[in-house]
């Protein structure tokens, strides 16, 4: 028998072999509560890494496109003003984070930048972006008085805008008047080129944009400028400087440094400028230039090219195909006499003295820059004087590209 000592000893050691238990089963569910909560934290810190490497891709994306910057200053462990910039734009520690740029392809003329975020030296996102390139601006864009004197034949370039399966054409582009002096097969709207206003493209215009004027008509004359259709488009205060270089007009300076820089010439400026791309696909002339008869433009190969003309008068007299786009920037006070621009350039002959006062870009025959002809030459006229076919194909001209956007497929498509 039993004594109750002994009872109680049993009572106690079942008692606190029960807490024991107790104690090891809290203890497991401690532990894997601990570990529940650890991992948590590991989430939520992964999550946060997450968010800050998005962000930082979206702060690099809007460095570019708000700055215009050109992302290859943006390439990691760049040097550039540029690129310091952007770090403290976007608050990147560096060296434990790294945002920056890289060019990925390069093919039909076409470039693209991967913009990548790493931490502690690893890659955590990696977004693609693409030009953005805008079309419908015209195969001729005018920012000051157009005079047509003869015959001109538009291959034009189209919005992407249809009208009953049709497209919207753009034969020219203009802020001021334009003056048709009517001759030979009178100016004339064709359907676009095959290929012409972009790679693949094959289509017809609506007949509300193909204009074909038989007599001469003006802009400004309410008794003919009905003759003009919707491929006229008038936008009074267009300015062609950002559609074609991508950048406002504030960075002019920088777009130049992308390009070869020459001093114009009054006498043989075909050949210095044939010899510039030589070396390059940019050229930007500096002054008055005299093309002559732009025989040594007909020798360069057929690969995109632009060449600007800034601050003189640019005169040509010759049927010449140049495979590339001009830009003709000319600004000066209103109401400037030209006059002494074009003396002493052969171009000039033809042009009475009364032209000569007004006019700042004089074409005698039949040039076609098939890559668009821009003139930005806001307070005098531009006079074409010939028979002129302009087959207007996008692809001769050296794009700019300035403006970007998401490639499909990233997470914030657009």
């Amino acid at each position: 028998m039993k004594t109750k000592s002994e009872k109680g000893a049993v009572v106690l050691i079942m008692t606190s072999l029960l807490i024991l238990a107790a104690l090891i089963l809290s203890l497991g569910t401690y532990k894997s509560t601990f570990y529940q909560i650890k991992r948590a934290q590991n989430e939520v810190l992964a999550k946060q890494g997450h968010w800050r490497a998005e962000g930082a891709i979206e702060c690099l994306f809007t460095f570019i496109s708000e700055t215009k910057t050109e992302p290859s200053l943006l390439s990691k462990n760049n040097s550039s003003t540029e690129y310091n910039d952007l770090k403290s734009a976007c608050d990147i520690t560096y060296p434990l984070e790294n945002l920056y740029a890289k060019t990925i392809s390069s093919a039909s003329s076409t470039i693209s930048y991967q913009l990548t975020y790493e931490l502690n030296n690893e890659e955590l996102i990696k977004k693609n972006i693409i030009p953005k390139i805008t079309y419908g601006n015209g195969a001729i864009q005018a920012r000051g008085n157009l005079i047509i004197d003869g015959s001109l034949n538009v291959y034009p370039d189209v919005t992407g805008d249809k009208i009953d399966d049709k497209d919207k054409c753009v034969a020219i582009k203009y802020t001021g008047a334009i003056d048709y002096r009517f001759s030979g097969s009178g100016l004339k709207t064709l359907n676009p080129e095959d290929n012409g206003p972009y790679d693949g493209y094959k289509g017809t215009c609506h007949a509300s944009t193909k204009s074909n004027i038989n007599i001469s008509s003006k802009t400004d004359d309410p008794a003919t400028s009905s003759n003009f259709l919707s491929d006229y488009i008038k936008e009074n205060h267009y300015d062609p400087f950002e559609a074609f270089f991508q950048k406002p007009r504030s960075k002019l300076a920088e777009v130049k440094n992308e390009y070869t820089v020459i001093s114009g010439s009054k006498l043989n400026c075909d050949d210095l400028i044939a010899n510039a791309f030589t070396s390059s696909d940019k050229v930007w002339v500096l002054g008055n230039c005299d093309l002559g008869d732009g025989h040594s433009l007909t020798s360069l190969p057929q690969t995109p090219r632009n060449l600007v003309i800034e601050g003189g008068v640019l005169g040509i007299y010759s049927a010449v195909n140049f495979y590339g786009s001009v830009y003709h920037m000319y600004h000066h006070s209103p109401g400037l006499d030209l006059t002494t621009n074009w003396d002493g350039m052969v171009s000039a002959n033809t042009l009475s003295s009364d032209d000569k006062k007004t006019v700042s870009h004089f074409q005698a025959g039949a040039f076609v820059p098939t890559g668009g002809l821009i003139l930005d030459t806001p307070n005098s006229s531009t006079l074409l004087r010939g028979s002129i076919i302009f087959k207007y194909k996008r692809t001769a001209r050296k794009e700019e590209y300035n403006n970007f956007t998401w490639q499909k497929g990233s997470w914030n498509d657009l």
